[in-house]
């Protein structure tokens, strides 16, 4: 009994000793890796890792947390660069790009709402289309197209997700305040609802657009005043 217990200790050792230094050998293949391939996600040094050493994912992974815990190596979020808009009108609104997407779905879904709210459909498929197309018109486009407005950029400051439960917010914010507008002031129906959104969301996309423009155009939006240095002469 002692020698099997002896047999299963030193067994147990040398399973231990093996995965220490197959971790230190990922270790070192992490380090040669950021110092000569230097790469830009954690998925690329995985990759790397990989090539070198026959190990899975989870492993090298695990290896990666420790030396974070141990501050040898300091993980960070990828910095997005600011996505400048064309600096044409024409490749603004015709381009293969976000912000010609971004128009051209805000028109289309204005042009959609409209006409199913002025028709009347109360059963069938285009119901049950009319009930998504407002919704998302309410709840989502009212509040994209003023955040557009307000944070015209895009960039790391407010990125897609922050920007979408912002757009959502301030839906429900002008969506309150146009109820309560309608309320006191002319008829309070789905069709005056829609009507007004539409010409609120219209004056915003107006706004973005010039802003953008002159963002694509000039490279920024409001210049900032340079401190001007005054010289003065001492007389002596």
């Amino acid at each position: 009994m002692p020698l099997k217990k002896e047999k299963r200790r030193k067994q147990k050792f040398k399973e231990k000793q093996l995965v220490e230094n197959e971790k230190k050998e990922i270790e070192s293949q992490i380090k040669a890796a950021l110092t000569n391939e230097k790469p830009a996600t954690v998925r690329q040094l995985v990759a790397l890792v990989k090539k070198e050493q026959k190990s899975n994912m989870r492993e090298i992974l695990a290896v990666i947390r420790m030396m974070e815990e141990k501050r040898e190596i300091i993980l960070q979020e990828p910095i997005i660069e600011p996505l400048l808009p064309p600096k044409r009108p024409k490749e603004f609104f015709f381009g293969r790009n976000y912000f010609a997407y971004e128009f051209w779905l805000t028109i289309t879904s204005l042009l959609l709402t409209v006409t199913l709210v002025l028709v009347d459909v109360r059963a069938g498929f285009f119901f049950y289309v009319r009930y998504a197309v407002v919704c998302f018109f309410m709840l989502i486009l009212t509040g994209w197209s003023l955040t557009a407005a307000i944070f015209p950029k895009i960039d790391d400051e407010l990125r897609f997700l922050e920007r979408l439960a912002t757009a959502i917010g301030l839906s429900i914010v002008v969506l309150v305040v146009d109820g309560l507008f309608l309320n006191y002031t002319f008829r309070f129906n789905p069709v005056s609802i829609v009507l007004s959104l539409t010409f609120f969301v219209l004056i915003c996309l107006g706004i973005s657009i010039g802003l953008r423009l002159k963002l694509g155009r000039d490279g920024f939006i409001f210049k900032k005043k340079s401190k001007e240095t005054i010289e003065v002469q001492l007389d002596r």
